[in-house]
């Protein structure tokens, strides 16, 4: 049986599941006597992988806990009062499962955070502290968090669940994403840091992982408060925290790059690396060292998106460069105004791309002007065309082509019969006006 996110069962199988179960917590006891009941009469098979199989069949176990029961592993799946049911993501800070309360039932998106940053002493304290602000936090494009709390020396947050994928995964599919879409994105994004910023909360990690598409189509941010578990230690060296950091350079304000004290506009800055990102498929400041990729982002100005992506509006590279200034003060100054303008800018795409496009017109010949002549017969003074319309010769002039290529197109046989027939009113009309002499005279 194949587990999702775990490789495949090559060791030993237990010779018994029930009592890894038991052992794991991850059922209570009634439930668990319930299970051993049927196991007993022979509801449930006894063989552990055929009664791990049935057990994932009925909903009972998830695959990612019977793929751990499996390998003797049952520590880990019950923390605090959540139940892991699967693991959906790990990073530099840790790693995410989808989670379910023992008690209340809530699915839930539970964060352990990383061994190396809950071990150190200053990290505890700041996640306490940082765990008061982001309990404050209630915006539609936050991911709330619903609970914190320590086991021993286990740090662990819990969030809400929000089925859906982060902007990477969305950009490894498609290489660049729809520009109308990318601006309503990071305009989504910008109103939950703005959130966050009027709390008091730097991200100082923004970047596609952290922006979580949800399946309504909804940007939530992830991640707030987070960073501040990774700031250096006054023991700490500048390598040490540059090894933590290493994989998020790239989306990095210069002045973060320096290690001075940022503010909110380093998160706008960020959030033009990520724009940029997302639009050309291409990192802003590219280095093939963590050294190289600083040097970059301090000194260096990135490529021009045109030279990627020329079918952008003059506005939204203006708007792009605004967020990526290297100097704070000549960003959007506020979260706030950025989303104020990209929400106009991602009206204005979206506009752009549902409008209807009209058909091209065909280019008019020019006609050269001919003189003054009396109107007509067969014109009319109404007639609504204009007074091009009311000269014939124009109209035998703008139809002739037409007429002689439709001729063209006959067959053969046709052409001869109209022949003949035009031979033979000319005839008639000759005879008829003979007869008329001869009677007149």
């Amino acid at each position: 049986m194949e587990i999702s996110n775990e490789p495949k069962l090559t060791g030993p199988v237990p010779p018994e599941l029930l009592p890894l179960i038991r052992r794991s917590g991850v059922l209570m006891g009634r439930q668990f006597q319930e299970i051993s009941g049927k196991v007993s009469s022979g509801e449930y098979p006894s063989e552990t992988l055929a009664l791990a199989e049935r057990l994932v069949a009925d909903g009972i176990l998830t695959q990612f806990q019977a793929n751990r029961l499996l390998r003797n592993k049952t520590h880990g799946l019950v923390i605090g009062r959540y139940v892991i049911l699967e693991r959906v993501g790990a990073g530099g800070r840790g790693r995410v499962f989808k989670a379910q309360h023992r008690l209340m039932g809530r699915v839930v998106a539970l964060k352990v955070i990383a061994p190396e940053i809950a071990s150190r002493a200053s990290s505890i304290a700041r996640f306490h502290r940082e765990m008061r602000l982001i309990g404050r936090l209630d915006h539609p494009n936050v991911i709330r968090a619903f609970d914190a709390d320590q086991v021993g020396d286990l740090l662990y947050l819990v969030m809400e669940y929000v089925p859906g994928r982060s902007l990477d995964h969305l950009l490894k599919d498609w290489d660049t994403l729809r520009t109308a879409d990318v601006v309503d994105y990071m305009a989504q994004a910008a109103r939950g840091l703005a959130h966050a910023h009027e709390r008091g909360i730097v991200h100082r990690d923004v970047k596609p992982p952290n922006l979580l598409l949800g399946d309504d189509g909804q940007v939530k941010v992830l991640d707030l408060g987070l960073s501040a578990l990774m700031e250096v230690d006054s023991a700490a060296s500048y390598a040490t925290a540059a090894g933590m950091v290493v994989g998020t350079v790239h989306y990095m304000s210069p002045e973060q790059a320096l290690a001075v004290t940022v503010d909110f506009r380093s998160d706008l800055f960020s959030l033009g690396c990520t724009m940029y990102h997302l639009l050309s498929g291409r990192l802003p400041f590219p280095g093939e060292s963590f050294a190289e990729c600083l040097a970059l982002r301090i000194k260096g100005q990135p490529t021009p998106i045109t030279d990627f992506r020329p079918d952008l509006s003059p506005r939204l590279v203006q708007l792009l460069e605004k967020l990526m200034a290297r100097r704070p003060e000549d960003r959007f100054q506020t979260a706030s105004e950025a989303a104020e303008a990209l929400q106009t800018l991602a009206d204005q795409e979206a506009g752009a791309v549902s409008a209807p496009r009209l058909p091209a017109q065909p280019v008019p010949e020019p006609v050269v002007p001919q003189p003054a002549a009396a109107p007509s017969p067969l014109s009319s003074a109404s007639d609504p065309s204009g007074p091009q319309a009311g000269a014939p010769w124009l109209r035998v002039r703008s139809t002739w082509p037409d007429f002689v290529r439709f001729v063209a197109a006959l067959p053969p046989g046709i052409i001869l019969w109209i022949v003949l027939v035009g031979l033979a009113v000319l005839g008639l009309g000759f005879a008829l006006g003979r007869v008329s002499a001869s009677l007149a005279g």
